[in-house]
């Protein structure tokens, strides 16, 4: 009788609405992966991580910090709204797809500023055919043709599920100068 009634109060506790909390409460998304990124004599560290309660509706941040650590651009996603991080199932898959997502050398298409499509006189934004560029609202044309002509380096990431956001570096800061679009 004894053990009945120990094994009824533990069946009693695991569903108490603290337990049920606390099991709520724990991630089982969580992951995380790091990237370097060299630029010149200058070390950056790429870094993603996960969370949620599942990989399905998990939140997903993506950082670079400087040398010393510091961040110099952050931004978080809903992580079934990015190609890379989208169908993810569990944590392993997650820290996999987070592996690909910081590392630069998966974005190579523009290395920098210099090879960012020409923004003609009179047109409404930079033209590049079948895979548009779109300039950030906040860099206008004269901004832009500056960036192009200043060739910094250029960070390019996957940043929905048909589109990169491209960071250019200047003075050891990362601004989001706009986004190109490829073919779904």
């Amino acid at each position: 009788m004894r053990d009945i009634l120990i094994a009824g109060a533990l069946a009693l506790a695991a569903c108490s609405p603290a337990a049920e909390e606390a099991e709520n409460l724990a991630p089982s998304c969580d992951a995380r992966a790091a990237s370097a990124w060299a630029v010149s004599d200058a070390q950056y560290s790429v870094e993603a991580a996960s969370a949620g309660p599942d990989c399905a509706r998990a939140v997903a941040t993506f950082v670079v910090r400087d040398a010393s650590g510091a961040p110099i651009y952050a931004e978080a996603y809903l992580a079934q709204h990015v190609m890379v991080l989208a169908d993810v199932s569990d944590t392993a898959a997650m820290e996999t797809a987070l592996r690909t997502w910081t590392d630069p050398a998966n974005s190579t298409t523009m290395a920098t500023t210099s090879a960012l499509p020409d923004w003609p006189a009179r047109a409404n934004g930079p033209e590049n055919g079948e895979f548009p560029f779109y300039a950030d609202e906040s860099v206008d044309r004269d901004t832009y043709l500056g960036l192009r002509q200043a060739d910094v380096p250029l960070l390019c990431f996957v940043q929905g599920m048909e589109s990169l956001a491209c960071l250019a570096l200047r003075n050891g800061q990362l601004e989001k100068v706009g986004v190109q679009t490829f073919p779904g």
